[in-house]
């Protein structure tokens, strides 16, 4: 196979000197308490709060990025010399060289973007994109079909994808599936923007303006099926794939200027591939005019799939470093109008995280990817049940799929999963991520008249009294434009986790020393041992949060005070980092060996008919719920009671209660 540049002279690939005595910078920032501090002492108290969410506060993040530059560190790339194709995608490419000498034309097809790059990295691609230089996808869509059906075969049905700016879709683009493969066809194009906005004008373009046109270098990479070679017209894609640099084609404002929605892909594709983003890059993306351009010019949904995308995939925490470096934390997560610039000062401090002191707004962006790092590192050190998945590719996925797996231990988890077909685990690490990312802001609230019609029922409810609501839902309804349920669901997950954080100190403790099993969020009203009144607030608990509480856990476990001091040397570090996994272990174990893995699976024992009957009531009412949480909390006290024994035991209470009154 032939590898050509845009001059289409040969050249063969060469590797770059080894990079091997540069150091790396640490993916996990530390969670010392000390560094917060000179955060603070180093950094002006202004917080102040600005419509685009840079200045004074995005500046204050700068402190959190590396003194060494990351692009000098870049990874040598095992890139391959060839690609290799499948059966299916001869049969497919064959069947379209035979579209073009039927009908004489003089087209050249090529495979556009990143399943060139995926493909030269040893990679499977199934999104296969074909560019054409002379007329547009539908039209040779049409002009397949008519060979087919020359030939006696049956044709495809052809969809069209109409040009939507919002969802980065400049062209109108043809689909038609061959030997059950999708494909996409669409010209190449040149584009021209204007000022203030970013759909462009279109026109037909070279392969090589095209090239130019694309968000980073790598992904400006054709396979030209005609003669069957690698075209790298920017002259700089092939090097930059094996020297792993995310580049852009030209210089990156006017890149980033263009179509602001380029920043957040070259920090995705950076994180996916552990790529290196370039210093140019990385100083434009941090410009003003950039960040303002991300504010007007991209809708909320575009930002939101982004960075759903950055959580959905195997290196979130990478992705997020990357938005704190960049100084587009607030950008990209941007806060409402309706919060008090004072919040943001340092004269509120949000709950201690039991990780040090407790820390003011101003440290909320380092601390959110201190809570990731440090929920990856508690799960990989040795001994932890994660080690049973050492030789996997992904750690940090592979931590939080033991976290949302059904048992702890369980050993068929499946990695990698596509985000269109998503399976439960797959959603439950991608709400896990989020509700530790989103962790330091738990108990950060903003008033909102409209907070009934944002939040489901209950939850609007539970807020009604203080007329204010969780700072997280604004992010994902509004910053990212993410679903209700999505922000209900690590809304609910903070919730179980300040509940957690009391429970742990009675789990850990000695059954004889524990006095009184009861906590501030919840009384159990019956008259039963200690550990019985233990496993109901713990079942309550569990019934609220179902599957995700392992997640919760988690997130109680780094709140969880260690009394540790860290701030001397790394040995105590990791000796704090082995307590936190200790703890996690030991509360999980106690939990499951309460019976209480799928305690929100329970069916009651007494139905409202029996409670009504007993009770001598003809309708429900508050009566009514009131015996349905007292019997709940009993068959919780006995796990192997009965209907019969959960009857006669409200009788007898009922009797009394009667007597009494």
């Amino acid at each position: 196979m032939r590898i050509v540049s845009s001059a289409h002279r040969f050249f063969s690939f060469q590797t770059p000197p080894p990079l091997s005595s540069i150091s790396k910078p640490s993916l996990f920032p530390t969670l010392r308490p000390i560094q917060f501090r000179n955060i603070i002492n180093s950094t002006p108290l202004r917080f102040r709060f600005q419509a685009l969410g840079f200045s004074h506060r995005l500046r204050a993040m700068s402190t959190t990025t590396t003194t060494e530059d990351p692009a000098s560190s870049a990874p040598s790339v095992q890139v391959r010399d060839r690609i290799d194709l499948t059966d299916k995608e001869r049969l497919i490419f064959g069947r379209l060289l035979e579209v073009l000498r039927h009908f004489s034309l003089q087209t050249q097809l090529r495979v556009a973007g990143g399943w060139v790059r995926d493909k030269l990295l040893g990679r499977d691609c199934y999104d296969i994109d074909i560019a054409i230089d002379n007329m547009l996808g539908k039209e040779f869509c049409e002009k397949v079909n008519e060979y087919l059906s020359s030939k006696g075969e049956e044709a495809h049905g052809i969809g069209v994808i109409q040009c939507n700016p919002d969802q980065s879709k400049h062209l109108e683009t043809a689909r038609m599936r061959l030997f059950d493969v999708w494909i996409d066809v669409v010209n190449l194009r040149s584009e021209d923007y204007s000022e203030n906005s970013r759909i462009p004008t279109m026109r037909f373009g070279t392969a090589e303006e095209d090239a130019y046109r694309r968000d980073l270098t790598i992904n400006s990479l054709f396979y030209n099926i005609n003669t069957s070679s690698v075209e790298d017209f920017t002259r700089r894609g092939i090097a930059d794939l094996k020297s792993g640099k995310i580049v852009t084609p030209l210089p990156p404002k006017e890149t980033f200027l263009d179509d602001p929605l380029r920043v957040l892909r070259a920090i995705r594709f950076g994180a996916r591939f552990g790529f290196a983003l370039d210093g140019e890059l990385k100083k434009a993306a941090s410009d003003d005019d950039v960040k303002a351009a991300i504010a007007d010019k991209i809708s909320r949904e575009r930002v939101g799939h982004e960075i759903d995308l950055m959580v959905s995939g195997s290196q979130p925490v990478k992705a997020i470093n990357y938005v704190l470096d960049l100084l587009l934390f607030w950008v990209v997560f941007s806060l409402p109008p309706e919060v008090d610039c004072p919040t943001f000062q340092g004269c509120e401090s949000l709950d201690s995280t039991g990780l040090g002191e407790p820390f003011r707004f101003g440290e909320v962006s380092v601390m959110v990817v201190a809570v990731l790092g440090s929920a990856s590192l508690i799960w990989r050190l040795p001994g932890t049940l994660c080690s049973l998945l050492d030789a996997r590719p992904s750690m940090f996925e592979a931590h939080f799929r033991i976290l949302c797996s059904r048992k702890c231990g369980h050993k068929n988890i499946r990695l990698g999963s596509s985000m269109l077909d998503r399976d439960p685990m797959d959603e439950q690490r991608r709400l896990g991520l989020y509700a530790t990312l989103f962790l330091p802001l738990r108990s950060t609230t903003y008033k909102d008249n409209k907070s009934k019609k944002v939040l489901s029922l209950s939850l609007s409810l539970s807020l009604s009294l203080s007329k204010k609501v969780p700072v997280v839902n604004y992010i994902f309804r509004n910053s990212l434009k993410l679903k209700a349920s999505d922000a209900e669901t690590v809304i609910n997950v903070h919730n179980a986790t300040k509940k957690l954080l009391s429970l742990i100190p009675l789990i850990l403790s000695n059954p004889e020393d524990i006095k009184i099993a009861e906590v501030d969020w919840g009384r159990v009203t019956l008259d039963v041992p200690v550990a019985s009144k233990l496993r109901i607030l713990a079942g309550l608990l569990l019934r609220e949060i179902k599957d995700f509480w392992r997640v919760a856990l988690l997130a109680s476990v780094l709140l969880y005070p260690t009394n540790i001091d860290d701030t001397k040397d790394s040995s105590a570090e990791q000796f704090q980092l082995e307590k936190r996994s200790q703890t996690y272990k030991i509360v999980e174990n106690a939990i499951t060996d309460l019976g209480l893995e799928k305690v929100w699976e329970m069916k009651p024992l007494v139905n409202g008919k029996d409670i009504m009957s007993i009770l001598q009531l003809k309708a429900g009412g508050p009566l009514v719920r009131e015996w349905q949480k007292k019997l709940l909390e009993w068959q919780l006290a006995h796990p192997s009671g009965t209907s019969e024994e959960c009857l006669d035991w409200m009788r007898q209470t009922n009797s009394k209660r009667a007597r009494v009154e």
